[in-house]
């Protein structure tokens, strides 16, 4: 992951201050979450299909910050993976060795192209929230 991907990050990247998001009390990122959240509640609590992709998402009633993703076995996106992937556009997977590649997400998995379905569905790279989200990032 990028350390430097936000201007309020602290930590290195390795667990577990690769969770800091979940913390950092920024009005606009919670925001945003909370527009993916809702997303994910759109159906009733049934899947919501993510346009180019096999996935579904679902809401997660256990820890509001995640949601889950399913294709054939459902997993978690969590809330730094989706803003690490607003402010850097990557996503991807990482091995235990490579936390430091800018180009993996918090967690390590892979959340592309999911992640760039659930912005698709929230209105796409310019919404407001999404480019309050990259104010506050790029500080």
């Amino acid at each position: 992951m990028d350390p430097h991907f936000c201007r309020h990050y602290i930590g290195d990247g390795t667990p577990p201050s690769n969770r800091y998001c979940r913390v950092c009390p920024e009005v606009a990122c919670d925001r945003l979450w909370r527009r993916v959240l809702g997303l994910a509640e759109t159906n009733s609590g049934d899947p919501v299909p993510l346009p180019g992709t096999r996935a579904v998402l679902f809401p997660n009633s256990k820890n509001p910050d995640f949601v889950r993703l399913q294709v054939n076995c459902r997993w978690g996106l969590p809330k730094e993976d989706f803003l690490h992937y607003i402010a850097t556009g990557h996503a991807g997977m990482g091995r235990r060795g490579q936390r430091s590649d800018p180009r993996a997400s918090p967690s390590c998995t892979r959340q592309e192209p999911y992640v760039q379905a659930i912005v698709e569905l929230l209105g796409g790279m310019e919404i407001p929230e999404i480019r309050a989200v990259r104010e506050v990032q790029d500080g």
